[in-house]
């Protein structure tokens, strides 16, 4: 399903990505994979957001998101944006046996940036069920990433229900 993203939302996503790349372009685990990737990511976050009425998370985190973009009660999802989707959905590789068991039951949501103005939000799928995957190197995508084709991400109307039924869980 493709979002269109207003110009007043587009200016406040160049203001906060602006930020916070200016923030962390000095830090030792930083790491650029691909131009404007600040601008791109917060896109399809925001894109997500516009489109299933979530509010977008625009505040500086300095350890980073921890993998979490939206957090609906125990439902937490990660917009993984990118301008390649040819490649599949890559899923960075965890070296870390007890982070790998946190993401465990995050859902990963693959957004497809068009242009500043147009997303194209693709599917999902758990980040545990993403790790069964092979893994390789994708040269300019970073070191070691689970690779999943596009045909193995779920429709994002199975993802939508799951947000209501965690919606609904929290009023009860």
């Amino acid at each position: 399903m493709t979002v269109y993203i207003p110009p007043d939302w587009q200016d406040t996503i160049n203001c906060h990505a602006a930020r916070r790349h200016n923030k962390h372009r000095f830090d030792d685990n930083h790491r650029v994979l691909v131009p404007d990737y600040w601008k791109k990511g917060l896109t399809g976050e925001v894109a997500f957001a516009l489109h299933y009425g979530l509010a977008p998370d625009l505040e500086d985190r300095p350890a980073g998101d921890g993998g979490v973009d939206f957090q609906i009660g125990d439902m937490a999802i990660d917009v993984k944006t990118t301008n390649n989707i040819d490649i599949g959905l890559l899923v960075p590789v965890i070296m870390n046996s007890r982070e790998e068991v946190r993401r465990q039951d995050t859902y990963l949501v693959l957004a497809h940036y068009r242009s500043a103005d147009t997303i194209t939000l693709v599917g999902w799928i758990r980040d545990a069920d993403a790790r069964t995957f092979r893994s390789d190197v994708v040269i300019g995508r970073g070191p070691l990433n689970h690779i999943v084709p596009l045909a193995r991400l779920s429709p994002l109307d199975l993802l939508h229900a799951r947000m209501q039924e965690a919606k609904r869980s929290i009023v009860v």
